[in-house]
């Protein structure tokens, strides 16, 4: 719970307890006509404090209001109406053990009176970091007649789960090291919703500015870069930003898609392809710029849609949904997925155990593919938002939610964790006394992600021409499963996740262009690494070597670690039914050159079949094996001989 800030706070409990519930007692709970006057006269203060405009100093006002009710409690220790409201009081600035102190004192003698004030009670002892307080305040609550039968008792419930979780967590604390991201990030105003870029080196993040036309400010979306030890100065996304509210964004892996939220002012019907009071947007970067935000109607409602998260490879988007009306929403967590036609599905509720009672915000799949991260109020915790993580199991399905712990979460509000490509260095936002700023934190090994390495560079044809929109692919070596896919900025530049544990085909293409695949062995790259690519242009001649494709030794028998590339390269070439090629076989110089001959042409057969089961027209397709003729480099050492191994695609005029 986000604590209010004391002008707030004191309007509210002159009309009512902290927590908004009231059962007025028919009398003063004091006898003392001095300590009464007392009370009236700091709340006829207090009143003309927070009028609108107010000349007098509200922070000397709110002192002098203080000072009356602990006048009035020294006269009539027992005054339970002036020692409510220093309770109160004490929350709002802090002082959560006076606070804790002054709820358990007058509920312990006139708790019928205000019956629901015990959850303010067990609010002070929350963030007095005082389960056991939590604990009293909720036994006494029950022990009041009739609060067994009455509507309370799954908030008692809830309390009381949030102690026992608490003491567990003060007991084993998790190892922390995290500061507030310093000035010129870190503002008078509210930072926000994270999202890391450059493999944790930049962040996008939201911030409220101020706005005369907006009472509460408006969100921009502003972007950072790391600057020696500290960051640069923070700038407006350009392009993006308008005179309504933008925010929690996020970006694809290779930083040239990014998906946004733009709300209204109110709830109200959209107009145009707005549909609700906020929807989610994509936009595609064009050099330092960005294009015409797109809403994406597949998935955003007449309600409310934001935070949205996309996968290593742009094909899933997880994000917030809020539905039922202001002030009453229920927020969970759904998922969409791309279809084939590049439209987006339709989005379905996150099955599982992820999505709870409560409200759950802000998710966050990491480059690994297996860290899912977010925030929620629906479980046991240390109170307000807390976050948590899962992690992809073997059948394919999230598990159970783990508590990041004490003290990464605390009584505040903590949210909007992203982390690095490091998977250690996380940053998310933390309210502290009402005010919103970005941290940065090194997760313990229990929590943290997989480490990732990041494969930047970029994609040209061979004479040097940088391929705007060429694609980048890493596909699962193993499963072929398409983990990541990067688009070439407009000077060829590209940046895609590489996690360390599995190894990786990398397919490289570009219109009008041969198709490139390399391999990346599982942890052979560590982190950030520059590779170039270049391409051959698509015409008779052009020459690609298929660098995926395995036979078991001296035979044409294809090793099952080929399927993936051969299944890639086959959906390539089906696509393009115009285009013929010619399947090499090669070999190395080991053995007759008559028996490398026949292996080779045995090997190219295999090929063609194997694409033809792929999907590509038989006519699309020659086998030829060339044996040992055409070595791809001289010698006899083994490297030479493993590059003289090898199944090429050669383009053919067309017949």
């Amino acid at each position: 719970m986000i604590r209010l800030r004391a002008a707030l706070m004191l309007l509210l409990v002159f009309v009512g307890p902290h927590w908004g519930f009231t059962q007025p007692a028919p009398r003063f709970h004091s006898e003392s006509k001095k300590a009464i006057k007392l009370y009236r006269r700091a709340m006829e203060a207090s009143r003309a404090a927070m009028v609108p405009g107010a000349a007098s100093d509200t922070d000397a006002a709110m002192r002098e209001v203080e000072e009356d009710l602990r006048k009035a409690l020294e006269i009539d220790p027992n005054f339970a109406e002036a020692e409510r409201v220093l309770a109160a009081m004490s929350f709002d600035q802090g002082d959560f053990e006076a606070s804790k102190g002054h709820y358990a004192h007058y509920l312990s003698r006139f708790g019928a009176d205000w019956i629901r004030d015990h959850f303010s009670w067990a609010e002070a002892a929350r963030f007095a970091l005082d389960p056991g307080g939590m604990k009293a305040a909720m036994r006494a609550m029950t022990q009041i007649p009739g609060v067994g039968e009455g509507p309370d008792l799954d908030a008692i419930a809830a309390v009381l789960k949030d102690a026992e979780f608490m003491e567990g967590a003060l007991a084993h604390p998790v190892p922390l090291n995290s500061q507030a991201l310093p000035s010129p990030v870190s503002t008078g105003q509210d930072e926000y919703f994270p999202s890391v870029w450059l493999a944790g080196d930049g962040l996008v993040f939201t911030r409220r500015v101020e706005d005369e036309r907006w009472r509460q400010g408006q969100e921009d979306l502003y972007v950072t870069q790391r600057e020696g030890t500290g960051w640069a100065t923070p700038q407006p996304l350009r392009g993006l930003n308008t005179s309504m509210n933008e925010g929690a964004a996020a970006l694809s892996g290779d930083g040239m898609t990014i998906c946004y939220t733009v709300c209204r002012d109110a709830d109200r019907a959209g107009e145009g392809p707005h549909k609700g009071s906020c929807d989610l947007y994509v936009a595609q970067r064009n050099g330092q710029e960005w294009g015409r935000p797109v809403n994406l109607s597949a998935v955003n409602t007449a309600g409310w849609e934001s935070q949205p998260c996309l996968s290593p490879d742009g094909q899933q988007l997880y994000f917030t949904r809020g539905s039922g009306r202001a002030g009453r929403r229920k927020y969970d967590l759904f998922t969409s997925r791309r279809m084939a036609d590049g439209q987006w599905g339709t989005a379905f509720r996150m099955g599982g155990e992820i999505n709870s009672n409560g409200k759950e915000m802000r998710p966050f799949i990491h480059p690994d593919g297996r860290h899912f991260y977010f925030t929620s109020d629906g479980r046991a915790g240390m109170g307000g938002m807390d976050l948590y993580v899962c992690t992809l199991q073997d059948n394919g399905k999230w598990g159970s939610p783990a508590n990041l712990g004490w003290p990464i979460n605390t009584p505040e509000d903590e949210s909007g964790l992203v982390v690095s490509s490091d998977g250690v260095t996380g940053f998310f936002s933390r309210s502290t006394g009402g005010q919103l700023d970005l941290h940065e934190l090194t997760l313990p090994a229990n929590v943290a992600a997989n480490a990732t390495s990041a494969m930047e560079g970029r994609l040209s044809s061979a004479s040097g021409v940088p391929l705007q929109s060429a694609r980048i692919r890493l596909v699962d070596s193993d499963s072929g499963t398409p983990f990541a896919e990067a688009i070439a900025a407009s000077d060829g530049s590209y940046h895609v996740p590489v996690p360390l544990d599995r190894s990786f085909v990398v397919m490289a293409e570009a219109t009008g262009h041969m198709l490139l695949s390399e391999r990346i062995d599982q942890g052979e790259l560590q982190g950030r690494v520059v590779r170039d690519f270049e391409l051959a242009p698509l015409k008779a001649g052009s020459e690609a070597v298929l660098n995926n494709v395995f036979f078991e030794s001296g035979s044409a028998n294809l090793s099952p670690a080929s399927n993936v590339e051969l299944e890639r390269v086959g959906l390539w070439l089906a696509a393009q039914p115009n285009l013929v090629m010619e399947v090499g076989g090669h070999t190395d110089d080991v053995g007759s050159k008559s028996e490398n001959l026949a292996l080779s042409v045995l090997r190219a057969e295999a090929v063609k079949t194997a694409l033809e089961a792929a999907g590509v027209s038989a006519e699309q397709l020659v086998a030829k094996g060339y044996g040992q003729s055409k070595p791809a480099a001289t010698g006899t050492s083994e490297e030479a001989r493993k590059q003289n191994r090898r199944t090429t695609l050669t383009v053919l005029p067309v017949r």
